[in-house]
């Protein structure tokens, strides 16, 4: 039997092992390095981690990609696979192993819904209860069950301007100009700078909370993952409130309030709101997307808007006015002033 030539490595590394170099060396250089350490825990805590990456093969995977898909989500599966096969891309490339097959490659992906047109409910309403006791709005709801002392300002900001959670998280006070209503972003997902509009509740609320804090340095110490939990935290509480002041007054509460609001959501909320003034182009600069179609991802108009819209559109008063003229026309013809006499009428007057 003729010997190979190919050179035996005297070491097969674990995926653990090659997991914690990816982590250490190349995930510290992405903006998602937060995250693909949470994925990272994952892998690290599957039978698969003791084992060399070798003899790591596709129906492995398989099996944990089905046990996974029984209580988590598809788009959870989908990045816990996408990172796995970067891993071995990074391993065959730039570390040598280029003889080593990628078994993540050969895994079928589960499809993933990941389009939502969640908006939130802004008329809830219990009759004979005062607003002051029942908000009309989620997020009024969600901020009033919020112990966090930065996450109601956040939400606000992530309703009214379109930023990303992270983006939010990552502003510095001394790019933040409260006198034209204007913050610059420049640590962004697509890593593109721009500047993003501030409505008049959205500088009202960054004015108070930043009222006798630093005037340099970053504006919130949460990390954009606590965030999210602590609006989870909010909104479980906020549903408990609903539903303790309809058992308070006899009513049935309706399933649909704050079950599935995600922080998300409100960066779809507030492009949905802001579309309706800005044209598409501006609209794309101030969410930061470089595709006009991902502007019309989070674009999700309410039918009574664009009702209200085509109303108040040129053509829309065109038609209300001429409306407007034939009812005046037909009341007058119905009024007796102007009934019409008859022919022995007539004749009896001459």
């Amino acid at each position: 039997m003729k010997p190979s030539n190919r050179l035996r490595r005297p070491f097969i590394p674990t995926l653990a092992a090659i997991i914690t170099r990816y982590v250490s060396e190349v995930s510290i250089r992405k903006k998602g390095a937060e995250a693909e350490r949470s994925i990272a825990r994952v892998w690290l805590g599957t039978r698969l981690a003791g084992r060399p990456i070798d003899r790591i093969r596709n129906t492995d995977l398989i099996e944990l990609r089905d046990e996974w898909l029984k209580d988590k989500a598809a788009a959870t599966v989908v990045r816990r696979l996408a990172f796995l096969s970067h891993v071995f891309t990074v391993l065959r490339k730039d570390w040598g192993w280029t003889e080593l097959a990628n078994p993540a490659q050969l895994v079928r992906r589960p499809s993933v819904a990941d389009s939502r047109d969640r908006r939130i409910f802004d008329q809830i309403k219990l009759r004979g209860v005062s607003e002051g006791e029942c908000p009309r709005n989620e997020l009024q709801w969600i901020i009033q069950s919020s112990r966090s002392l930065e996450m109601p300002t956040i939400a606000v900001l992530a309703s009214e301007t379109s930023m990303r959670r992270s983006e939010i998280c990552g502003i510095y006070r001394e790019h933040i100009d409260l006198v034209h209503g204007v913050v610059k972003l420049f640590n962004t997902k697509n890593g593109t700078s721009r500047e993003v509009p501030l409505s008049p509740f959205a500088k009202e609320t960054l004015r108070v909370y930043l009222t006798g804090k630093p005037l340099r340095g970053k504006v919130f110490t949460m990390a954009p993952g606590s965030v999210t939990r602590a609006f989870i935290r909010a909104r479980q509480r906020a549903r408990e409130k609903y539903e303790s002041l309809c058992s308070k007054y006899g009513r049935r509460a309706n399933p649909s309030y704050f079950i599935d609001l995600r922080l998300h959501d409100l960066r779809h909320e507030s492009t949905s709101v802001l579309a309706t003034i800005f044209d598409p182009h501006d609209m794309a600069k101030i969410n930061g997307q470089k595709d006009l179609r991902m502007v019309m991802r989070y674009y999700h108009p309410r039918g009574r808007e664009l009702a209200q819209k085509l109303a108040r559109s040129p053509r829309g008063r065109r038609q209300l006015a001429t409306l407007k003229a034939q009812r005046l026309e037909q009341r007058l013809l119905r009024h007796p002033m102007f009934d019409i006499p008859t022919n022995d009428h007539t004749h009896a007057l001459k």
